[in-house]
C-alpha cells in the first residue's frame, strides 16, 4: 500500500500538548478543517503566581492611567479591585491583608464583588527547553488566550470572610420604663440611712419596718397584712430579713433595744428572742440557719438558730456602728461594713478579717456580692465618699470605682444581668444601674421621690423594688427574668401581672 504523501496542509502533529506548526505551502483551493485534540492540558509548573499578580496590578494601574481622563466614574472592576486582589492573595499566595476601601482605612461594609473586566493572571505554556519543542521545530507559545473560568466554587474559610462578611451586630440596648409600674404607700418608713428596713423572700412576700411594726405584702395576691407590732414595749423595728434556707418563711426582725426576734410569717407567731447586742441592731444576714448580726456596740454576733442562745460568736474588728451585713452566695464570706468606712471580709471559723478594705471615706452601709463570680463584692459609701467600688474580695484588691456624685444608701447585685444598682441619697435622690464591668451607666431611675433607702428584687429578677424617705415603695420593671432563680418555688405569674394591677400605676396602701 502506499503511503500518503506529506504534502497539502497535513503536517506531523503532537496530539499531547502542540498546535500544528503552520505550513509554508500553497494552500489548495479547498481547506480541510485543521485537527485538534480532544483536550487542552495546560502546564502550571513553570507559572510564578506571585509575578502574574504584580504583572496584574501593574498593567491594571497602566490601564487606569490611559482612561482616566475619559472615564466620569469608576468601572466595577476598579470599585472592587482591592477586595478582588485580596481574594486572590489569599486563594492563591496565602496571604492575608486587612481589609481597605480604598483610601487606606477600613471597611465600613462588606463590598459587592463586580465581575472584572480583564483578567490575565494565567499563561498556558509548556515547561521551558521541552523535548518537544525540539521535534516540532518551534519555540513554546509565550502567551495563549485563558481559558473560561469554572463556575465559583464554595469559598475555604481563610478568605470566605472577604466575599460575605456580615455586618457587625449593633449592641442591643435593653429599654427600661422610667416610672413604676406601682406604688404603694407605707406610712411611718423611716427617712433613717442606717436602718434595713426592707426585704424580699423567695415566695414575692415583701416585709417591711414601719417604725414599730412589721407588715408585709405579697406581690403575687395583692395581699398585706400586719406581722408584729413593738409599741407596746416602747420598742422600734431597725432591720428585717428573710430566712433563705427552708421555705422562706422565717423572718428576722432587729430592734432599737439590741434585740433579735425570728417570727414564722404563716402562723405569725414570734418563735423566739436572742439577746446578746447592747445597742440597736441595724444589721442582718442569713445564710443556712447561721443568722450574722451588726450592732451599734461595733459586735458582729454569729448564731446558729437551732442552738440556744448562749451558742453565740462574735466578732470585733469594727471602731464604729456596723452598717451592714452580707454573705457571699457560697457561704464561705461574711462582708461587713461600717460607720467608719471599712469593709471587713470573715470566713467562718476566724475571729479575725481576712481582708480589710479601707477606701470608702464615709459609712459603707451598702453591701452586694456578684452572683455570676465567685469573690467579688460591690461596696458604696456614704456622703463624704459617694463611690461605688468593686473588689476582688479573695486578695483585697479594688478592680474598679465610680464616682456616684450622691450618697449610696443600698446596692444590688442583679441575678439576671451582670449589673450593680445603686439606691442614691443626698443630693441625687435616684436609682442607678451599672455594668459590672467598668461600671459604666445602663440607665437612671427618677420619679420625684425622696432619698432612696432600700433596695430588694423579686424572686423571678425581672421586678426591681425601692423604699424611700418620702413613705412610699416603687415596683419597676427593670431587667429581664432570670434564668437563675433565688428559690424553687410553685409556678405563679409574673410579679408584675397580678390580676387587678397590671402594668398601670396604681397606688396601693400597706395597712
Amino acid at each position: 500500500m502506499d503511503e500518503p504523501k506529506a504534502t497539502g496542509c497535513f503536517s506531523a502533529y503532537d496530539y499531547g500538548l502542540k498546535s500544528p506548526a503552520p505550513s509554508t505551502c500553497t494552500p489548495r483551493s479547498k481547506v480541510s478543517p485543521c485537527q485538534y485534540s480532544d483536550r487542552l492540558i495546560p502546564s502550571r509548573a513553570a507559572t510564578d503566581l506571585g509575578t502574574g499578580l504584580s504583572l496584574l496590578e501593574a498593567d491594571e494601574n497602566s490601564f487606569r492611567g490611559l482612561n482616566s481622563s475619559t472615564a466620569t466614574r469608576g468601572t466595577p472592576d476598579d470599585e472592587n479591585k482591592a477586595v478582588y486582589d485580596r481574594l486572590l492573595r489569599s486563594e492563591l499566595l496565602g496571604l492575608t491583608t486587612p481589609p481597605t476601601n480604598g483610601k487606606g482605612g477600613d471597611m465600613d461594609e462588606p463590598a459587592i464583588l463586580g465581575t472584572p473586566e480583564r483578567r490575565s493572571l494565567f499563561r498556558y505554556r509548556s515547561s521551558p527547553n521541552s523535548p518537544l519543542d525540539d521535534l516540532a521545530g518551534q519555540q513554546p507559545s509565550q502567551s495563549a488566550s485563558p481559558l473560561p473560568l469554572p463556575l465559583p466554587l464554595p469559598l475555604p474559610f481563610l478568605s470566605g470572610g472577604l466575599m460575605d462578611s456580615p455586618a457587625p451586630p449593633r449592641p442591643t440596648t435593653r429599654k427600661i420604663p422610667q416610672e413604676p409600674f406601682r406604688i404603694l404607700s407605707a406610712p411611718r418608713l423611716e427617712d433613717d440611712f442606717y436602718l434595713n428596713a426592707l426585704d424580699c423572700s423567695g415566695s414575692d412576700v415583701l416585709a417591711v419596718g414601719l417604725r414599730s411594726c412589721v407588715d408585709t405584702f405579697c406581690m403575687r395576691t395583692g395581699q398585706a397584712a400586719r406581722l408584729c407590732d413593738l409599741g407596746s414595749c416602747g420598742n422600734t423595728v431597725t432591720s428585717v430579713t428573710w430566712a433563705k434556707a427552708g421555705n422562706g418563711t422565717h423572718l428576722a426582725v432587729g430592734t432599737l433595744m439590741g434585740e433579735v426576734q425570728i417570727y414564722d410569717v404563716v402562723t405569725g407567731r414570734k418563735l423566739r428572742s436572742m439577746g446578746g447586742h447592747q445597742r440597736r441592731v441595724a444589721a442582718l444576714a442569713w445564710h443556712g440557719h447561721f443568722l450574722a448580726t451588726g450592732s451599734r456596740d461595733t459586735d458582729i454576733s454569729l448564731r446558729d438558730v437551732r442552738l440556744p442562745d448562749s451558742h453565740a460568736t462574735y466578732l470585733r474588728g469594727h471602731s464604729q456602728e456596723v452598717c451592714g451585713l452580707k454573705w457571699s452566695p457560697d457561704g464561705q464570706h461574711l462582708a461587713s461594713g461600717g460607720n467608719e468606712g471599712t469593709v471587713l471580709i470573715w470566713v467562718p471559723g476566724r475571729d479575725v478579717p481576712v481582708q480589710r478594705l479601707a477606701e470608702h471615706e464615709a459609712a459603707v452601709r451598702a453591701l452586694a456580692w456578684s452572683p455570676h463570680k465567685r469573690g467579688l463584692l460591690a461596696s458604696g459609701g456614704g456622703t463624704a465618699d459617694k463611690y461605688l467600688r468593686v473588689w476582688n474580695a479573695l486578695n483585697g484588691t479594688c478592680i474598679s470605682s465610680v464616682n456616684t456624685c450622691s450618697q449610696v444608701c443600698d446596692l444590688l447585685w442583679s441575678q439576671s444581668t451582670d449589673e450593680i444598682v445603686t439606691a442614691q441619697g443626698y443630693s441625687g435622690n435616684d436609682v442607678h444601674i451599672w455594668r459590672s464591668q467598668g461600671l459604666s451607666k445602663v440607665a437612671t431611675l427618677s420619679s420625684d421621690m425622696a432619698r432612696v433607702l432600700h433596695l430588694a428584687a423579686s424572686t423571678d429578677g425581672q421586678t426591681l423594688i425601692t423604699g424611700a424617705g418620702d413613705e412610699t415603695i416603687r415596683f419597676w420593671s427593670a431587667f429581664p427574668p432570670c434564668t437563675r432563680p433565688r428559690a424553687a418555688t410553685a409556678a405563679t405569674p409574673p410579679s408584675h401581672a397580678i390580676a387587678g394591677v397590671g402594668s398601670s400605676l396604681g397606688r396601693l396602701t400597706i395597712r
